[in-house]
């Protein structure tokens, strides 16, 4: 179409544009709503309403007031879909996007509002609303869990867990988040949250993962860490330059380093702060480089699509990375190899958490660093060294035996602490008196006396998993009794509670396998509170089949490191006698008579020989010395014949003398032959 064409075509829409705006109008009197000026067609919005406009208006007032009557209006003025005949076009969607955004954020506000007043079922009905348009937007369907649960519907709750699941793993293919999944265990349990009064649980704002803490699902109460908590809030705000760029938390298993990380995420955001978090290790499982995609994925599936389409365009090798980035533009074409890739993510992600601290500090909560993959580790390395200096801070967790123990990745730590890049803060078990807290918060309406909490902390030694197994186990009791003594057991109350099946999950952090199973059963059978090395060596070699003294020593060594156990001036003991309690319970009965079996042969005093006569008794320590030197001298003998094996396979002379080696070792083994002889003759 040329010029004077388009013209004409121009000037006959324009007179029927006005003649139905203004069909009275007199001829050539200008329009009131369509005007000419300077070649441009200007509408005059001093006699037009537009009804975008207006909701927009009518939406903003209703988010600042937060009053119902404001959202109704603001409803009221809400169009539906802007142009959906033109669906196709281009030029109207990102209005269109917006438009549809700000409904959802009155949706949310709403269901907000009427969740105040207690008007729960017309709350859910508006989150159901928003989950239509976006069923991914998993803080939505946790906030239906809690409303379900406060209906009394806990069926229904669950019913909502399953459909987010569902939908995670088919839209984005990933997991809830844990906060998510511990809220479904809680309503499971019984032990719903309380509701929480404040305006921030579900409304989107700049940040909308701000909105919905961690602890607000998992409900377990939060005692005896005020300080650590302080001085990691402390470490995230500081700006004199002089800030790590990562801080690991360590401790033994059980003892609260995901809990406090996720209070610390909590913190964070009250001080003005970004977190996000990177789950745990089912969601590490799943990815490469896992933590970082679901923080990032975390954070980006919460913004509007406009603002995704943003990120995808300012991050585009984000895009690979972030299933709700992916579909923001064309897809990539893939890396040739594990090498491009890095070079491609790795500055990516950092030039993502930079931008983000621009306006806040940002918080990365990574969880268990054991559960992060080589690729992670490597960006981990990376990021950190960056990091240090600026608003962005790492937070992780590692037990103590994997910092202990001679792997990549507690080697890593130590030096990235020696370089000041990370900052180590060692959690211990809680006091006795944050322990009665503790307890008391979980048991509010129980009335715990004094003997029964001295009793927990005992048990426990004040480890916070312990503590709240010993605790529901009282809940799932009649309450707590007094010790009786006799032969059950080392505590009445550890016998009486149904905790020690439970406290096993935590056990198996340990990663137990079968000698260092079978080193600990004979801890756990020994009448005494310690076991010494001597009765340990000798329980060990009176097994069937027996364990070797190489094997031996290293399963103390993992039983020490794991914090299973520890050195005490008569031998070892376990750390926490809840442990021994629930180990002792978990062995079937004949791997019982079996342990008790090797320590009777062996002379330790066990469970079985503590009403022997005297002289039995006597029999019985003689025949444990003279098995004591039998055992060493078959570790002796297994010594000599390993050393014999070594010399042949070499063959050549070697720095070690051989020969002397293996003629030392054969005359201990005499030596013990004839000791063992000697006590096998004594009455």
């Amino acid at each position: 179409m040329d010029a004077e064409d388009a013209l004409n075509s121009f000037g006959k829409a324009l007179h029927a544009a006005r003649s139905a705006l203004e069909p009275k109008r007199p001829q050539r009197q200008e329009s009131a709503y369509l005007r000419l000026a300077d070649g441009m067609l200007v509408l005059n919005t001093e006699h037009v309403i537009v009804d975008t406009d207006e909701f927009e208006r009518l939406a903003e007032d209703a988010l600042r007031s937060r009053e119902i009557a404001a959202y109704e209006a603001a409803f009221a003025a809400y169009r539906g879909e802007l142009l959906p005949e033109d669906r196709s076009e281009s030029w109207c969607s990102e209005r269109r996007s917006a438009l549809a955004e700000l409904h959802t954020r009155l949706l949310l506000g709403m269901a907000e509002a009427l969740e105040r007043r207690g008007s729960y079922r017309e709350a859910a009905d508006r989150l159901h609303d928003v989950l239509q348009r976006d069923p991914t937007r998993e803080a939505v369907h946790r906030q239906l869990m809690l409303l379900y649960a406060w209906m009394g519907a806990p069926d229904q709750a669950v019913r909502q867990f399953r459909s987010c699941e569902a939908v995670l793993r088919q839209e984005l293919d990933l997991s809830p988040q844990p906060e998510t999944i511990s809220l479904c265990d809680e309503i499971l349990a019984s032990r719903v949250p309380p509701r929480r009064s404040g305006p921030d649980r579900i409304h989107d704002q700049a940040h909308p993962r701000q909105a919905s803490p961690v602890h607000a699902a998992s409900g377990s109460p939060f005692v005896g860490r005020e300080q650590v908590i302080r001085h990691l809030c402390e470490q995230l705000m500081r700006r004199d330059g002089a800030q790590p760029g990562m801080i690991v938390v360590s401790g033994e298993a059980g003892v609260g380093k995901t809990r406090l990380l996720e209070e610390f995420a909590i913190q964070a955001r009250a001080h003005g702060a970004i977190a996000l978090s990177g789950g745990r290790g089912a969601h590490a499982d799943r990815f490469a480089c896992g933590p970082f995609a679901v923080a990032l994925e975390d954070y980006a599936a919460n913004q509007s699509g406009t603002e995704r389409a943003e990120l995808a365009r300012a991050y585009p090798s984000l895009a690979r990375f972030v299933p709700s980035l992916a579909t923001a533009i064309p897809p990539r074409a893939p890396v040739p190899d594990l090498r491009a890739y890095e070079l491609d993510i790795f500055p990516a992600i950092v030039q993502f958490l930079m931008d983000l601290a621009r306006a806040q500090p940002v918080l990365l909560v990574l969880g268990d660093l054991q559960e992060s993959d080589a690729i992670a580790v490597d960006l981990i390395r990376y990021l950190a060294n960056l990091a240090v200096g600026t608003p962005v801070l790492i937070a992780a967790a590692l037990r103590d035996a994997d910092i202990e123990a001679s792997t990549e990745l507690g080697q890593m730590i130590e030096a990235m602490t020696r370089e000041r890049l990370c900052l180590r803060t060692d959690l211990d078990c809680l006091p006795r008196r944050a322990t009665d807290q503790l307890v008391q918060a979980m048991l509010p309406d129980a009335s715990i006396g004094d003997d029964a909490l001295a009793e927990i902390y005992a048990q426990s030694q004040g480890n916070p998993l312990f503590v709240q197994e010993l605790a529901d186990g009282l809940r799932s009791s009649d309450g707590p009794v007094a010790a009786d003594g006799g032969c059950e057991g080392p505590s009445s109350l550890a016998a009486r509670v149904q905790a020690r099946g439970r406290v096993l999950s935590g056990m198996r952090l340990a990663r137990m396998d079968e000698p260092l199973r079978r080193v600990l059963g004979l801890a756990a059978v020994v009448d005494t509170t310690e076991i010494s090395l001597s009765q340990l060596r000798a329980g060990a070699a009176a097994l069937e089949p027996s364990v070797a003294l190489p094997v031996l020593f290293d399963a103390l060594d993992r039983a020490l490191r794991m914090r299973l156990l520890e050195e005490r001036d008569g031998g070892y003991a376990f750390r926490h006698p809840v442990v021994r309690a629930a180990l002792y319970d978990w062995l079937p009965r004949h791997r019982r008579d079996e342990l008790h079996a090797a320590l009777a042969v062996a002379g330790a005093p066990d469970l079985g020989e503590r009403c022997e006569p005297a002289a039995d008794r006597t029999a019985s320590l003689h025949q444990g010395v003279a098995q004591t030197a039998r055992a060493i001298r078959a570790a002796a003998a297994d010594t000599a014949a390993l050393l014999e094996q070594r010399a042949d396979l070499l063959g050549g002379p070697t720095a070690t003398d051989y020969p002397t080696e293996i003629k030392r070792w054969r005359v201990l083994a005499d030596q013990a032959a004839q000791i063992a002889e000697h006590w096998d003759e004594q009455p």
